[in-house]
């Protein structure tokens, strides 16, 4: 037998023997090694995918299409190894799908999927322009009107039911939202709902309306859930999202809105509903944490629907605007959800949309208006002779009171004076409502130079709240 020096192996084809230097092939035989140690099995590919995709937040709807998405591409491929799969199998795959004419939403699903999976997990570099990316019209431009919006709510009996969805709505929430919310992320003091990925990790904090929460504290006396706000058929189970779709569907056939709706239609219509409200649109989606261009634009084309201007911004050059902080109304929704005059309602919203839009003045006329309002119908309900008499004697000219329309022809600070006559109104609220609101009122509605500072508008406001409404 031939001796080999340490420095060679013997390779014998038959009667020959080819000699080679051992280290000549140990970057081969490395490769070789290196190329074992690197190739993922099926399991271990899906393991390492779900973890990544949770590591970054990812919702458990998302990962499992983006599982599936993958498993269905693998299979497809056959037996080729998972590092040998290129743009070639992903080409004839998306050929397959397009054939299929599969729903936006299922086609992104797969493509997203298989470009996190191989691109970022394998590091593959498979080009997946192959498979277009769709957008899915019901996402963004089907929402509900106001109208539509009670009509679907009112025909929801189930306490849990509609408060499922007046919750969703009223916080513009996702489904995977809504099932992670706990019963110790409302909170009324603070007035706010803490929203918070599957890990538990915060992803923001949302308005939590009074009437929601007068809706909460049934639901809540009721069904007694223990961990999450609403749960499962089993104690501390989350509620299952098929379960709140099937809700949402017969609702939305019982209600019998004809439009195509799901249940991120409720998100789309709070966005929708707010930027009608005055709010800009660039708060609202920075406060839902919504950053992707691509959605960014698909709000603003829903929301601000494309509009021919005449006007160039030469023509306003010389006019100085203010800069101004968004005024905060809070105290006032809080103050319009206790109040079911329909014309008092009226007043009220639109000072809210004046104050949100920064026109001040319009807005203390409007919340004066409501005030005054308000004492109008205080007083038509005292006997309307004692009222008359006590009228003369502020008014001697004025006509007798008779219905809530004659008082449109009694000046304001004369209403205040009988008012106070007649015991609708204390001595001291009615001198300070003359003195210092009436007196706000009359500037901001007289032409002039007069600008209230956001400061004296906040005292006006409270002012109003706490003489008439508290």
């Amino acid at each position: 037998m031939r001796s080999s020096s340490p420095a060679s192996i013997s390779l014998y084809f038959d009667s020959d023997v080819l000699r080679i230097p051992f280290l000549a092939i140990l970057p081969s035989l490395w490769a070789v090694q290196k190329k074992n140690e690197e190739t993922v099995t099926e399991e271990e590919f899906y393991s390492k995918t779900e973890a990544k995709l949770r590591a970054l937040g990812r919702a458990n709807s998302t990962i499992s299409l983006y599982i599936s998405a993958l498993k269905k591409f693998v299979t497809f491929c056959g037996d080729k190894q998972l590092e040998s799969i290129n743009t070639t199998d992903f080409e004839k795959f998306a050929k397959q799908i397009l054939l299929k004419k599969l729903k936006p939403g299922t086609s992104n699903a797969l493509k997203f999927g298989i470009n996190f999976g191989f691109n970022e997990v394998l590091k593959s570099e498979i080009d997946i322009s192959a498979l277009p990316s769709f957008q899915n019209p019901l996402l963004r431009k089907e929402y509900f009107e106001k109208k539509e919006l009670l009509q679907f709510f009112s025909v929801i009996e189930n306490l849990k039911h509609r408060t499922i969805m007046e919750f969703m709505y009223s916080a513009g929430l996702d489904l995977e939202n809504l099932i992670n919310i706990k019963i110790t992320d409302i909170s009324s003091k603070k007035t706010t709902i803490t929203i918070r990925k599957d890990n538990g990790e915060i992803i923001r904090e949302a308005y939590l309306s009074p009437q929601i929460l007068d809706r909460l504290r049934n639901y809540v006396v009721i069904y007694l859930p223990k961990t999450y706000l609403f749960e499962g058929n089993k104690e501390s189970s989350k509620y299952s999202t098929s379960s709140i779709q099937n809700i949402f569907k017969k609702s939305l056939k019982e209600s019998g809105i004809n439009k195509q709706l799901t249940t991120i239609s409720l998100k789309t219509s709070y966005i929708k509903h707010l930027t009608e409200d005055g709010i800009p649109i660039n708060i609202i989606l920075n406060n839902l944490k919504i950053d992707n261009s691509s959605t960014i634009k698909s709000y603003m084309d829903l929301c601000y629907p494309k509009k021919k201007y005449n006007l160039s911004p030469f023509d306003t050059l010389s006019i100085e605007y203010e800069d101004f902080e968004f005024f905060d109304t809070t105290e006032l929704e809080r103050l319009l959800t206790k109040v079911t005059d329909e014309q008092e309602r009226d007043y009220l919203l639109e000072g809210i949309k004046c104050f949100k839009a920064h026109a001040l003045r319009a807005g203390v006329i409007f919340l004066w208006t409501a005030a005054i309002y308000k004492i109008q119908k205080k007083c038509i309900v005292v006997n309307s002779g004692y009222l008359n008499t006590e009228l003369k004697k502020i008014y001697p000219k004025a006509k007798d009171i008779r219905v809530l329309e004659d008082f449109e022809y009694i000046k304001d600070e004369f209403l205040l004076d009988l008012a106070c006559n007649i015991k609708v109104l204390d001595k001291t609220t009615k001198e300070e409502l003359k003195n210092t609101c009436l007196d706000l009122r009359n500037r901001c509605s007289h032409p002039g130079n007069y600008k209230p500072k956001a400061q004296k508008i906040k005292a006006y406001v409270e002012d109003i709240i706490g003489m008439l409404y508290d």
